[in-house]
């Protein structure tokens, strides 16, 4: 407050008799008097349209970033940082930032349905993602959720011609009676996680330890299968069983009056020798073979041909987490607003290139994860553009400083899940004061 302890009108440099200082939210207005009565008036920003600007760009950032109110009015306090209050932020959101992101997500929209619709037949990955603790429907949620988007897409006159997702019977039946003229693929990742499973609970039964050193190479094997196999169901079959002979160390075998070859390089003898081959008479090879050979998953290859799996809808989940962590409560409007904003956000970032070292060289980490219990090498891809943020922040203050801003179309609020009337709060109050107190009058408490 130095700048303030004397006159600034030139030449004069009295000293300040009187000074008030006041705040709205984030804004800061001081008035002066200097001895010789002149008065002076300065702001930290200018109101748009009865609003403080930094107001604006406060809420606008802390939304747009993915952060809640409380997260950075917690870490303002830290700093002793004036901040508006929580009345103040959430006014701004629910009058100008929740329309920006609603009309932001529709232009996007409506230009990616053009684009597709001067393209060809398209295909499309689905996968639930529920908060947690799941509602106890979830499995209902994921068949309307899924339902109203397939819809949707119709009503657009979007061409798709398949579907990939993973086997819940559920969203199976709905395909099949549904949308029987759309090929459902399966999500190659969910079907090796429920091999898994089976593999290791067979693994770890008395005699079977020698499948131990095979269970990664089996999961690689339908990986290469369903990405070799060309679109052929018959090819992906006879390649995955083919797992059978390799397994116990044979490589050349006769099938249905043809000679058929893994599709490794030959092994030396010492790597032959090395390897721990499973015996056709052990319970380990007949418990994997009942595996490999299961009358579902056989059935399931035919709809793996074409290699589809829903790893960006994976990333598009990663980044859902930033704007909608599960552990956090958000009313309707809010809960619509952040997953626009994940939309955008995954939209413009997606197709990222693989970072490269100054001499052109790909970069990769090298991390240890859980899952393999092994290092594995993940590659490292460009850093994600935020600009959008700033065309976003850039819309709020048009919208502000537009007298007639368009109104959002308002979707009526899902009906509460009370299934009582609200009580007057004391009689809540009293009823739980009650309880206790006969708690105390049952049990006699020493100390």
């Amino acid at each position: 407050m130095t700048l303030f302890s004397s006159c600034h009108v030139p030449t004069r440099g009295a000293p300040i008799i009187d000074k008030k200082v006041s705040t709205r939210g984030s804004k800061i207005k001081i008035e002066w008097t200097c001895l010789n009565y002149h008065s002076r008036t300065w702001t930290s920003c200018h109101d748009v349209r009865g609003v403080p600007e930094n107001n604006l760009l406060f809420s606008a950032a802390t939304l747009f970033s993915g952060s809640t109110y409380t997260e950075i009015a917690e870490w303002a306090s830290i700093l002793n940082l004036l901040i508006l209050k929580s009345t103040q932020f959430y006014s701004i959101q629910r009058e100008n930032l929740i329309p920006v992101l609603h009309f932001a997500y529709k232009d996007q929209q409506d230009y990616l349905i053009k684009r597709l619709l001067r393209e060809k037949a398209e295909g499309k990955c689905g996968d639930a993602r529920c908060d947690s603790p799941e509602a106890g429907s979830s499995v209902a949620m994921e068949c309307q959720g899924f339902r109203s988007l397939n819809h949707l897409i119709y009503n657009e006159g979007l061409p798709i011609d398949l579907i990939t997702t993973d086997r819940a019977p559920s969203i199976r039946k709905m395909m099949r009676e549904e949308f029987g003229n759309i090929h459902h693929e399966f999500d190659p990742w969910h079907v090796t996680k429920g091999l898994k499973k089976k593999l290791v609970a067979l693994s770890n039964k008395k005699g079977n330890q020698d499948l131990h050193g095979w269970l990664r190479a089996t999961l690689n094997h339908l990986w290469f299968c369903c990405s070799s196999c060309g679109g052929n169901a018959q090819e992906l079959r006879r390649r995955w069983t083919s797992l059978l002979h390799h397994i116990c160390g044979e490589h050349v075998w006769e099938q249905d009056g043809r000679r058929w070859a893994c599709p490794h390089p030959a092994l030396s003898p010492e790597e032959q020798q090395k390897k721990r081959w499973l015996h056709k008479d052990s319970d380990a090879f007949r418990g994997l073979q009942a595996i490999v050979e299961d009358k579902r998953l056989l059935k399931d290859l035919n709809q793996m041909t074409h290699f589809k799996h829903t790893g960006s809808l994976e990333v598009f989940h990663s980044v859902m987490l930033k704007y909608m962590p599960k552990r956090l409560h958000f009313d309707y409007d809010t809960m619509v607003a952040r997953t626009q904003l994940a939309i955008l956000d995954n939209n413009y970032n997606v197709g990222r290139e693989q970072a490269m070292t100054s001499e052109g060289i790909p970069r990769f980490s090298m991390v240890f994860t859980k899952h393999s219990k092994d290092w594995v090498a993940k590659k490292i891809y460009e850093p994600t553009s935020q600009s959008f943020r700033h065309y976003l922040i850039e819309r709020v203050l048009q919208r502000r400083e537009n007298p007639t801003p368009p109104e959002m179309p308002r979707v009526q609020q899902p009906q509460n899940i009370a299934t009582k009337e609200k009580p007057p709060k004391e009689d809540v109050i009293q009823k739980h004061q009650s309880r206790f107190s006969s708690l105390l009058e049952h049990h006699n408490f020493e100390l």
